[in-house]
């Protein structure tokens, strides 16, 4: 993180340069410099008398925040740089009346609030977007969220409106942080899988077939290959710039029939990569465990270095048939667990393995290769006589295997005192817990109604719940009392289920659309518990939250952004994410401190795109996106409470950072986990 610098301590002036633009800090306001020739004056209106800014926590280097004290009458302005983005909070104290509240931005033309209720200020650079603020008190150890909205007066000032809130508690405003961010060149291109290291840095993998997708020098492929081929790219951590990005593929394609892909990342950075090939020359190392193509189409699985310049390890994974991997997950020294499904009869596995045969239609697989990519450690089928296929893999701390998926066999391999032993409909989902050795199921289950169902995406949390996300076609898929959603509400809608550790029961299970047509494909759990999903949705009522950046569909599809509760009882936050054409979410990630990673497709024009994002237009034809949703972080109203009459709110503030906490599932446990905050429909 960037410092703020004293510029002149005597004239209380202070200044920050990040993402190019430089802020200065000044009695009157925010000098803000977006190049040599364009800047914009952030106002304060109507300030008392006699308000400076003031840095605070001197750490050596600068200063971490700048703090204006009673610019209105019991309300204070800071402004921080967090993940490299300047924001600013604003506090009003017990008894201050969030009415005396103006801002100006001097400078900037036709400024404009969004359906969504972004701000957006149009410069010649591009849109400078504030995001929809929210606010919040702390309420009994709670935080407790309470409407907030712009308002934009005749003057082109800016104020707040703010719903009923207790004026004897501090309240915090807090502008969302997120950025957003096409990816794409002039043809097709599409996100399928994400994943976030330890500096929230973003990792992708999709598909293109735009020859001038953007790649970086020095990457380890700059060329499109073949008619689709892969991409791996790497973002920094305010979506602004690549730090590395690179096509994968031969003279074939790496295209997929499904949009799932799969992608993991390691304590030093390494990608690890899964998909599709037909190509015979897709980029193999030496000493791989299969270094030629055996079918029509097989698996990969690539590890690549930090900085996307050279193949760790690459091997094919095949055989005789077709085959497809649609998703990936790594353990702590580095073996990949992959999963996906095939029509081979000689698809490689190992003795001693859970299902050495193929059981016919096709089959899902699960194979975990060494760190070197050289070897299998295990691998094996994983179907009935029908049609089988898996999506989604997660692993506990105990490298046993979680995979969601979907079949219609109605011999499907499934337990003893499992949910649901039988198949219901044409098509169920299932999850199974595959043992560490790869030589047993601890649990396996369907998971459906009487009509088609399906697992997407797989997530755990600390306790080793499963949640499986997917779509839907059946009125009678199984809910939970109480769950957010009891109802079919469309011709088909996607659904969240929380299986019990023993895979015996549903903690929660709900349906989650509207009344047309809505499908999730991925899912990630939070460090409380909570599932966010994401997919696409044509219907004009997908459930909303009052907070959501999108509260309307823009296009024909959106893509859809959901956080449901811990209890599975209500939604957290929930928001269409679109533009006028079609988009479609592809892949979630979490960070450490449980921001959202989001990408996808769109062939929207009007995407919605951040100030400084790295491509703020449109490609051609359709364009992977990136988008990472921030939370309010609650370590900002710990400081601020230090200040004065908050106090109270800033002891609060200190208990909510949970710590440090290890990575998610098998890659280390998590720090203390404090207690949830309120939820919705309960």
């Amino acid at each position: 993180m960037k410092s703020i610098k004293a510029e002149s301590q005597e004239k209380n002036t202070y200044f920050v340069t990040t993402e190019g633009i430089r802020y200065t800090f000044l009695s009157e306001g925010v000098r803000i410099a977006l190049s040599d020739t364009e800047e914009l004056f952030l106002r304060f209106v109507d300030a008392c008398r006699g308000t400076f800014p003031k840095g605070m926590n001197q750490n050596g280097a600068g200063y971490e925040r700048v703090i204006y004290e009673g610019v209105w009458p019991g309300i204070d302005v800071i402004f921080s740089n967090q993940e490299e983005h300047l924001k600013y909070d604003l506090l009003v104290q017990p008894g201050a009346c969030v009415d005396n509240i103006r801002l100006k931005y001097e400078g900037g033309c036709n400024l404009t609030l969004t359906e969504q209720g972004d701000l957006l200020i149009p410069m010649s650079t591009g849109f400078l977007c504030e995001g929809k603020p929210i606010s919040f008190q702390w309420m009994h150890g709670k935080k407790q969220f309470v409407s907030t909205a712009f308002h934009l007066f005749a003057d082109a000032s800016i104020g707040f409106d703010v719903a009923d809130y207790d004026a004897t508690q501090p309240l915090l405003i807090d502008p969302v942080v997120f950025y957003s961010t096409y990816l794409g060149g002039s043809n097709f291109d599409q996100g399928e899988g994400i994943a976030v290291n330890s500096s929230q840095e973003a990792f992708l993998i999709g598909q293109t077939i735009s020859p001038n997708f953007p790649v970086t020098s020095g990457a380890f492929q700059t060329t499109l290959a073949g008619s689709f081929d892969s991409f791996v790219t790497r973002l920094n951590a305010t979506g602004s710039s690549l730090l590395y990005s690179t096509y994968l593929g031969g003279s074939g394609s790496e295209a997929t029939t499904l949009v799932f892909t799969g992608i993991a990342v390691n304590e030093s950075d390494e990608a690890f990569v899964t998909g599709t090939t037909t190509s015979a020359n897709f980029p193999v190392t030496s000493g791989a465990f299969q270094t030629m193509r055996r079918g029509t189409q097989d698996v990969f699985v690539t590890r690549l270095n930090d900085t996307g310049s050279a193949l760790i390890y690459s091997t094919y994974l095949g055989g005789i048939g077709e085959e497809q991997g649609t998703d990936l997950a790594i353990d702590d020294p580095g073996n990949a667990y992959v999963t996906g499904f095939t029509n081979s009869t000689n698809f490689p596995v190992t003795t001693s393995a859970f299902q050495t045969l193929f059981g016919g239609g096709t089959d899902g697989f699960v194979t975990k290769l060494n760190t070197t990519g050289s070897a299998l450690v295990y691998s094996t089928y994983l179907g009935g006589s029908g049609s089988d296929r898996g999506s989604g893999i997660a692993l506990d701390e105990a490298t046993n295997a979680y995979i969601g998926g979907q079949t219609n066999s109605s011999d499907f391999p499934t337990t003893t005192g499992a949910f649901q032993t039988v198949l219901t409909g044409g098509t169920d989902g299932f999850v199974s817990k595959l043992s560490a050795t790869g030589s047993s199921l601890i649990y396996s289950t369907f998971l459906g109604g009487s009509s088609l169902d399906s697992v997407g995406g797989i997530a755990l949390d600390e306790a080793n719940n499963a949640y499986a996300g997917g779509f839907t076609d059946s009125t009678d898929f199984p809910t939970t009392p109480n769950a957010f959603q009891t109802v079919l509400s469309g011709t088909r809608d996607g659904f969240v289920s929380k299986l019990n550790p023993s895979g015996s029961a549903l903690v929660y299970s709900t349906y989650l659309g509207g009344g047309s047509t809505d499908l999730i494909f991925r899912i990630a759990v939070d460090s409380f518990g909570s599932a966010w999903v994401t997919g696409n949705t044509t219907s004009t009522d997908f459930p909303l939250t009052s907070d959501a950046f999108q509260d309307s569909l823009n296009g024909t599809q959106d893509a859809i952004i959901t956080q449901l509760s811990f209890s599975g009882q209500g939604i957290s936050f929930s928001s269409y994410l679109g533009g006028s054409a079609s988009d479609q979410g592809n892949g979630v990630a979490l960070d450490s401190q449980d921001n959202a990673y989001f990408t996808g497709g769109t062939s929207s024009t009007n995407f919605p795109v951040t100030f400084a994002a790295f491509q703020s237009q449109f490609g051609g034809g359709l364009d992977a996106f990136v988008t990472k949703v921030g939370q309010p972080s609650i370590g900002v109203t710990g400081p601020t409470g230090a200040t004065g009459p908050t106090g109270a709110a800033g002891a609060t503030g200190a208990t909510g950072p949970r710590g440090p906490r290890g990575r998610r599932g098998p890659r280390g446990p998590r720090g203390p986990r404090g207690a949830s905050g309120g939820e919705m429909g309960l």
